[in-house]
């Protein structure tokens, strides 16, 4: 029984640092996809230049 507890262990172990290694490059991806896409709907919005002569 202690076998297989430590091999449970040893897995999970596995699993948590596999999970953190993956998981940090996707957060990272997703923030900078998220960036360009607020960045071309920003400057999809034209202010005319002369606004306040209108």
């Amino acid at each position: 029984m202690k076998t297989i507890e430590n091999g449970y262990r040893g897995l999970s172990l596995i699993y948590d640092l596999g999970f953190d290694r993956v998981m940090v490059p996707l957060i990272i991806a997703a923030g900078l996809g998220l960036a360009a896409f607020l960045a071309t709907e920003v400057s999809l919005l034209r202010v005319p230049a002369d606004y306040f002569l209108n």
